[in-house]
């Protein structure tokens, strides 16, 4: 304190001003930070008949979703062999792995179609890219 007394006199500022604006330094920041609080981040349902699913997410093409789900699994999270004896994954029923790991290639998303959050994020990415005739039911439900 003797040290900090003597640099304070010989700059002319008394003791007591010095230890209060020694204290204020501690007291009051530096800068000011503005904290919002974080924004619940959306969530979706889709929905048909006797299923539903609720995903943490934005969903751009719900209805068209929606339609798939209905047409492809009626909402049930399966895998089963399809007409072209590859198995379909998923809600969505995405055939064989090819599709699948293709589209994770092209949107730089990796996932698993048989988790229905998965499945229905990528359905949303790739209709949005103009890949929607992909699914055989989106030309049944006459969805092109």
């Amino acid at each position: 304190m003797r040290t900090l007394y003597v640099f304070l006199t010989i700059l002319s500022i008394s003791p007591v001003l010095a230890s209060n604006l020694a204290l204020a330094a501690f007291l009051i920041p530096a800068r000011q930070i503005a904290v919002s609080p974080i924004k619940p981040s959306a969530t979706t349902t889709l929905s048909g008949k006797n299923w539903h699913y609720t995903v943490p997410f934005a969903v751009r093409n719900v209805q068209d979703i929606e339609k798939l789900i209905q047409c492809e699994s009626m909402g049930v999270n399966i895998a089963r062999p399809d007409s072209n004896h590859k198995i379909s994954w998923g809600i969505l029923q995405f055939n064989g792995t090819s599709t699948w790991d293709d589209m994770e290639q092209r949107f730089h998303y990796r996932g698993s179609p048989m988790i229905p959050g998965d499945a229905i994020h990528m359905a949303d990415m790739m209709i949005s890219g103009g890949f929607l005739g992909r699914w055989t039911c989106a030309h049944i439900d006459h969805l092109l």
